[in-house]
């Protein structure tokens, strides 16, 4: 979905908070999937109403947990799953879900670095298998994509041989920061693949 496409849902559904509870601070914990897009609408959305909007970004894993400790945003955009989980148990209000985007993981290389043939899924286990190191974001932290890419090392039969070279994040948007900035002191020090997974 493009950026625009978010901002017109985020925005509808910022304002409908604001409309409907009245309130000068609005409380939204957000996937780190959405941060970007998401600061970007708010702060034309506070500058244009005046009212306040306290936001929280974490892995999917950290804001479901937030729920379950009894933290009660006014908005909570996670995973279509788990917001459906959400409404399930109580703590997100039944009927309530709107789909506002979608989240999509990427590979990409070093700088300078030769793209490697990933066009199907043994060429891609193939790639990863020749790369030096792997980097990604760290499943333990619950988000969608991260546990995604656990999987998907698994179901190649790739996930003991990845484990010595993987580098793991505490979101992709570190993972992607680390390496674009990063100069190299070697070759063992530079990804050949990463997986900026930001659920």
């Amino acid at each position: 979905m493009r950026n625009f496409s978010f901002a017109t849902a985020a925005v509808t559904l910022v304002l409908a908070l604001a409309s409907h509870a009245g309130a000068a601070e609005i409380v939204v914990l957000a996937a780190a999937a959405v941060e970007q897009p998401f600061e970007a609408v708010v702060h034309g959305f506070e500058h244009d109403t005046g009212n306040k909007v306290a936001m929280t970004f974490g892995s999917v894993g950290a804001i479901q947990s937030k729920l379950k400790a009894g933290v009660k945003p006014d908005l909570v955009i996670l995973s279509t799953a788990l917001v459906a989980a959400a409404e399930k148990d109580g703590t997100a209000r039944a009927g309530s879900r709107a789909v506002v985007g979608r989240a999509e993981i990427g590979v990409t290389v070093r700088n300078g670095a030769s793209a490697p043939d990933i066009s199907t899924a043994d060429a891609f286990k193939k790639a990863l298998l020749a790369a030096k190191s792997v980097s990604f974001t760290d499943p333990a932290g619950g988000g969608t994509a991260a546990v995604f890419v656990a999987g998907m090392l698994d179901r190649l039969g790739i996930a003991d041989a990845i484990k010595g070279k993987s580098l793991k994040f505490n979101a992709g948007r570190e993972v992607v920061l680390r390496w674009s900035r990063a100069t190299p002191r070697s070759a063992s020090d530079s990804p050949a693949n990463s997986f900026p997974s930001r659920s």
